[in-house]
């Protein structure tokens, strides 16, 4: 069901999210492609490495990459999935997701996403 599907899984700072290495490798295991945004509180409880190496991709943090000056531009990641999961979803970040606040990455992603948000 999930093979071929293009995932974003969006990790808030709770402290479920060290759960979100599991779902990131079930969601590879079940043939899914993966693309982790981590909020900045998100890097209290689970380390960007730990769900790099289970997605196989490199996690997402901010707009820009400060080593190279990349841009992560928000509406191509949003356009690009077909699914986006917020496993941890912070009553924070839920709460600026209902009033249109847009102060991190994975924010931005979901105001562009055109896909079912779960």
């Amino acid at each position: 069901m999930l093979r071929g599907k293009k995932i974003i899984l969006g990790v808030c700072g709770g402290i479920a999210a060290y759960k979100s290495a599991v779902l990131t490798r079930l969601l590879i295991k079940a043939g899914a492609e993966v693309k982790v945004i981590m909020t900045p509180a998100a890097h209290e409880f689970i380390t960007p490495l730990t769900l790099s190496t289970l997605s196989k991709t490199p996690v997402l943090t901010a707009f820009s990459e400060t080593e190279t000056g990349q841009w992560n531009n928000h509406v191509d990641l949003g356009l690009w999935a077909d699914g986006l999961v917020l496993a941890p979803a912070t009553a924070n970040t839920m709460a600026k997701m209902a009033h249109g606040i847009c102060d991190n990455l994975l924010l931005a992603v979901y105001l562009s996403a055109r896909c079912p948000v779960f």
